[in-house]
């Protein structure tokens, strides 16, 4: 891959990486113990949090996919993207701690009102947001690849490192303050508060970071409207974009099923919630930013699709492994973990340059600037995925008897020897294992036959938009 001069501050890249981590810090806790949460201190039963879910999901994947079209059409004066993070870092924190408040002082009805609209406000503005957090990469790096890398690469580590933090800490310090205010729902709430007003306070000082980065749009020049046919010609204009949501929509489908249903892991199906479960993420975290260190800088010198590839397989084998030793011991899950970590921070390095590499394709392709729809549009498998997780996922776990396994095992009355009860294991780890593994192999086999996007292909689409936007500004400022 052609090295370029690194440009960007050390104190930029810093501020973009803390800031993304300390996000991903705010919406991980609703987003990891959201469902036990409503299952488990707002008596809210499987099938009703599936019909929550859908809901909320159907209205996310909605605002998923106008947002790329609304900040395209947007004309604010601070820039495009700069606002959408200061606007919408208020309201996904809004929505964090709405999902982990303590709500049984309400109706159902209207305690189902709340979690639903607190869901839609997290996840809804996670669209933009994500849309302004790849924007703001290129904003601060240009069309220089070597930059884009360095900020990439500083990302995975420090979201390694803060990931040690969230990992070790968050089970234990919603425990200790739930004991604290003796009620352990109001450990949550608390948590989640304090988690999001870190993150609020390291978007100021990353927007300190931006000034001057990104220009604001002329206020005499014709106000831009993205419109359906905009978004259409887009996505027809752009065959990678066309393979990657292919690809992704699949596999992610898998992957949604599973990250709904991975806590019940923990909590019932082999336990260790409140004995291991902290100290092996802690643990997967931990050796987690020590490849971060180093693996991402093998992926540079394999290249973009050769650590995508190789990070592939070794998910594949994680899963299989997961399935015949998931239910011997919950240690094995750690050592899988660790393990599959290792070669994914080769992918991992790159981080949003997948996405940027095809709005960077299409401007180059069709001369016209869809960079924010493409990257919004990257959202849409994760979005639509989790709107059809959000029902399977739910309801399969219902119609397997997971609520009265669950009730039983909160009475202390569950037999973990029955023959039931084992059989609801393994249905369990069946689904939990092969569901992921059967959609990451199905779209990544398409993936591989469509994606044409070579890494010195990237760099050059990257310096020409650069290039072609630079002279665009010269011959205005002349004009």
């Amino acid at each position: 891959m052609t090295e370029q001069k690194k440009t960007v501050s050390n104190s930029a890249i810093w501020s973009y990486a803390l800031t993304q981590s300390l996000q991903t810090f705010t919406i991980m806790t609703p987003y990891a113990y959201g469902t036990l949460f409503m299952t488990t201190y707002l008596g809210i039963n499987m099938a009703t949090m599936g019909t929550i879910l859908v809901i909320a999901k159907f209205v996310d994947f909605i605002i998923c996919m106008s947002s790329g079209a609304i900040i395209e059409s947007a004309n604010f004066k601070k820039g495009k993207y700069v606002p959408i993070m200061e606007l919408f870092r208020w309201v996904v924190a809004i929505g964090a701690v709405g999902q982990m408040t303590d709500l049984n002082f309400l109706p159902y009805g209207v305690k189902f009102t709340v979690v639903a609209a607190s869901y839609i406000c997290m996840h809804g503005s996670m669209n933009f947001l994500q849309t302004a957090n790849y924007g703001l990469m290129a904003v601060m790096a240009g069309g220089n690849y070597t930059d884009r890398i360095a900020i990439a690469q500083k990302n995975s580590q420090i979201s390694a490192a803060v990931g040690i933090l969230r990992s070790f800490g968050t089970v234990p310090l919603i425990t200790f303050v739930g004991k604290v205010m003796n009620s352990p729902a109001k450990g949550y709430t608390v948590v989640t508060i304090a988690f999001a007003v870190v993150y609020i306070a390291c978007t100021f000082w990353f927007a300190s970071n931006l000034k001057g980065k990104e220009a604001p749009r002329d206020p005499n020049a014709p106000k831009r409207i993205v419109k359906l046919k905009d978004m259409i010609e887009a996505l027809t204009g752009n065959d990678q974009l066309i393979v990657y949501l292919i690809w992704q929509t699949i596999s992610q489908l898998g992957t949604q099923i599973m990250t709904l249903i991975g806590i019940y892991y923990w909590t019932l199906v082999m336990g260790g919630y409140t004995t291991w479960y902290s100290i092996g993420m802690g643990l997967t975290t931990c050796s987690g930013f020590v490849f971060s260190l180093f693996v991402p800088k093998i992926g540079v010198k394999l290249g973009k699709l050769k650590s995508l590839f190789i990070a592939q397989y070794a998910g594949w084998v994680a899963h299989v492994l997961r399935f015949f030793l998931g239910l011997k011991s919950y240690y094995w899950m750690t050592v899988i973990g660790i393990a599959s970590s290792a070669v994914m921070y080769l992918q991992m390095g790159f981080g949003a340059n997948y996405v940027l590499d095809i709005g960077e394709y299409g401007y180059y392709k069709t001369g016209k600037d869809y960079r924010a729809v493409v990257t919004a549009f990257s959202s849409v498998p994760m979005k639509l995925s989790s709107v059809i997780a959000g029902a399977v996922g739910p309801y399969f776990l219902s119609f397997i008897g997971f609520d009265k396994f669950n009730e039983a095992n909160m009475a202390g009355t569950l037999d973990k020897t029955s023959a039931e009860f084992i059989k609801f294991q393994k249905t369990y780890m069946a689904a939990y294992c092969f569901t992921p593994l059967i959609g990451s192999v199905l779209g990544f086999l398409i993936f591989k036959k469509g994606y044409k996007i070579t890494d010195d292909k990237a760099v050059f689409y990257a310096k020409e938009n650069a290039a072609k936007a630079a002279q665009a500004a010269a011959a205005k400022a002349q004009a």
